[in-house]
């Protein structure tokens, strides 16, 4: 090699050095003391966003309606039922995870109480900041430790992230955290340990019973990880991982069975999700005043003939709909898509923050597209772009992309760690060119 190899290659270890933390900084900066920070600053966005103390009448109560309502049947030992607050029997409008989670704090502490509510609260703040344990395990294996300091240190203090668990009681974020866990677990599947398949099964099943749009991602997280792979497949591994993961959703599945006569899976409303979106004079997503949640009508109507009935009428609506009008859903369908990624249409300051993750986070992919064929990236851009279908599909909300937005915020960091070393590349040789022609 020679000697101008050799200092070439000295140059770029030196950038590359600069660029990294050095190792006491990568201590102090340890995924466990990036997920305190993260809890805390959601702590403190939490005392900011809600005004305390909250009672039964405060709005929070009102950003879950159907979660809520169910839990305080629950808390009230009439059963999992009553999504709209009236008595309208059994239901599975909901996956039941995260109502009979808030039926358990209002249990303790009293249904929509000011303790409760700090309590649900405290908890999504909980669970948003673990992610960060996860995804920073993920950013290392698909890229380096400098991206991953980067992803998992944005996620910890972008202000949208940090603001999102303190404004509604939903299941969002702890959709998020079974995301990131499913992905590291799924990255890591040993095809020869069975308890970790078994772990890994009845975490898919517990994330289809809190989120069932999670299910979306499952045959991209099962199979992507291995196609890259020399060895054997894993067709034991993964056979026993989806096993197990529908032995853990089978007794919902029975429960539905036997109270409302029907085979519901795991939800009922996907009917009344597809009519949200798809219906004449529609605007192509959810709009108030228009379903049992906020309209009386629809309220008494829904009681009337049964969940199961409602949700059917809602479907054959929407697919009349869908069928003589393909051009119509096709534009809602695209309007959709604009506004999961650009929140079309909204003008509050968040949303800016919103938009501004997508377009870093797509600089980060183009960044990242050399890389494509391996596994862990290809999991990762492959799960960003399943996860959404279905609501092109049917109806949108901002909250309802915060489960894959860890992953964005690993093709953030990747594009701020390299774009940062290339810079100090760039500056580097600029150095040097000067220094040569001075001695010159």
């Amino acid at each position: 090699m020679s000697m101008t190899e050799v200092w070439r290659k000295t140059d770029v270890a030196e950038c590359e050095s600069a660029a990294r933390p050095s190792n006491s900084r990568l201590r102090m900066h340890s995924p466990l003391l990036i997920c305190m920070v993260a809890f805390v600053l959601r702590i403190l966005a939490m005392g900011m966003v809600q005004h305390w103390p909250l009672n039964e009448k405060s709005g929070l109560w009102k950003s879950g309606l159907e979660i809520v309502n169910i839990a305080s049947s629950i808390s009230s030992h009439k059963g999992f039922s009553a999504p709209f607050g009236i008595d309208s029997g059994p239901t599975a409008w909901i996956p039941p995870i995260y109502p009979a989670l808030v039926a358990a704090i209002f249990t303790l502490f009293g249904p929509r109480s000011n303790a409760a509510a700090m309590t649900i609260l405290t908890a999504q703040a909980l669970f948003s900041a673990l992610t960060c344990i996860p995804l920073y395990a993920i950013a290392k294996r698909a890229f380096d430790e400098n991206c991953a300091l980067w992803s998992t240190w944005g996620w910890a203090l972008f202000p949208y992230e940090v603001l999102v668990p303190g404004l509604f009681v939903w299941e969002t974020c702890l959709s998020c955290f079974l995301m990131a866990l499913l992905c590291y677990f799924s990255m890591n599947l040993s095809p020869d340990d069975r308890w970790e398949q078994i772990s890994a099964g009845a975490l898919w099943g517990i994330a289809a019973l809190t989120n069932t749009a999670l299910i979306a991602v499952m045959p991209i997280f099962l199979f992507a990880p291995h196609l890259k792979r020399s060895v054997h497949f894993p067709y034991k591994a993964i056979a026993t991982v989806i096993l197990v993961a529908l032995l853990v959703v089978c007794p919902w599945v029975v429960r539905n069975r036997h109270a409302l006569s029907a085979i519901v899976p795991v939800r009922s409303n996907f009917g009344e999700e597809l009519w949200v979106g798809n219906h004449e004079g529609g605007i192509g997503r959810i709009e108030s005043g228009l379903g049992p949640a906020d309209n009386e009508a629809e309220r008494e109507h829904y009681r009337s003939v049964g969940e199961i009935s409602y949700v059917a009428e809602r479907r054959a609506k929407a697919m009349h709909f869908i069928l003589e009008s393909p051009a119509g859903f096709l534009r809602r369908a695209f309007y959709r898509f604009r506004y999961w990624w650009f929140a079309e249409g909204e003008a509050a300051p968040l949303f800016t923050l919103y938009r501004f993750l997508t377009l870093i986070s797509f600089a980060g992919i183009a960044l990242a597209l050399p890389r494509i064929n391996t596994a862990s990236v290809l999991t990762i851009v492959g799960s960003i772009l399943t996860y959404p279908l279905v609501y092109y599909v049917t109806d949108v909300y901002p909250r309802y992309r915060y489960p894959i937005e860890p992953f964005l915020m690993l093709f953030a960091g990747f594009a701020v760690s390299r774009l940062l070393v290339m810079d100090k590349k760039g500056l580097h040789w600029r150095f040097r060119n000067l220094h040569w022609r001075l001695k010159r």
